[in-house]
C-alpha cells in the first residue's frame, strides 16, 4: 500500500480551488480597473467622444454590481468547500480511532 496502511484524507486539492478563485476574483478587478481608467483617459483627453465618459460610468456601476454577486457566491463556495474539508478531517480523525481500536 503507498500509505504503509495508514488512512490518509487529502484535501490539498480544495485549498488550490479556493486560492485560484480568490486570485480569479483580484485579476477581473485588476483589469476592468485598468480598462476604465484607460477609456476614462481617451475621453478626458478628447481623442473620444465624451459620451462614452457616461457610458462608462454606468457600465462601471453594472459591473460592481454583477462582480459583488459573483464574489458572494464565490464567497459562498468557498465555505461550502471549508466545511467538506472539515468533515472530511474529522471523518478521517473518526476512521484512524476506530482502526485503532478506539484508543487514537
Amino acid at each position: 500500500m503507498p500509505f504503509n496502511g495508514m488512512i490518509h484524507f487529502r484535501n490539498d486539492n480544495l485549498d488550490a480551488i479556493q486560492s485560484q478563485t480568490a486570485g480569479q476574483q483580484e485579476q477581473y478587478t485588476q483589469i476592468w480597473d485598468s480598462v476604465r481608467i484607460q477609456l476614462m483617459g481617451l475621453v478626458q483627453t478628447g481623442q473620444v467622444d465624451a459620451q462614452i465618459g457616461a457610458t462608462l460610468e454606468y457600465r462601471d456601476a453594472v459591473f460592481h454590481r454583477e462582480s459583488s454577486g459573483y464574489d458572494e457566491s464565490v464567497t459562498s463556495q468557498n465555505t461550502a468547500m471549508r466545511n467538506v474539508q472539515n468533515i472530511g478531517n474529522e471523518g478521517g480523525a473518526a476512521m484512524v480511532r476506530a482502526a485503532a481500536g478506539g484508543r487514537a
